[in-house]
């Protein structure tokens, strides 16, 4: 496994990407708004990650992940962007 790539960031960049294919399939038109989404749905769980930490909150984590707050994160991210027309 690479060494900068931590397991914590590997799953924060699989959930992103498995959130990101299913809003695409949804409501996705075409490769250069799966792109797109996909940054949204990383820096959406970033700030949910972040939010709960700053809150104190800790329903659901595997590790350092928040698992519920960088989900709700990262599908408002997706909302977000998709709202947006990025």
């Amino acid at each position: 496994m690479c060494p900068l790539l931590s397991p914590s960031l590997a799953f924060l960049f699989l959930l992103a990407s498995i959130y990101t294919v299913l809003f695409h399939l949804l409501w996705g038109r075409g490769m250069r708004e799966l792109v797109l989404f996909f940054v949204a749905a990383v820096i959406g769980f970033t700030v949910g990650q972040l939010v709960a930490e700053a809150l104190g909150l800790s329903f659901l984590t595997i590790g350092p992940l928040h698992l519920i707050e960088g989900t709700i994160g990262s599908w408002m991210g997706l909302f977000i962007a998709k709202r947006l027309k990025v």
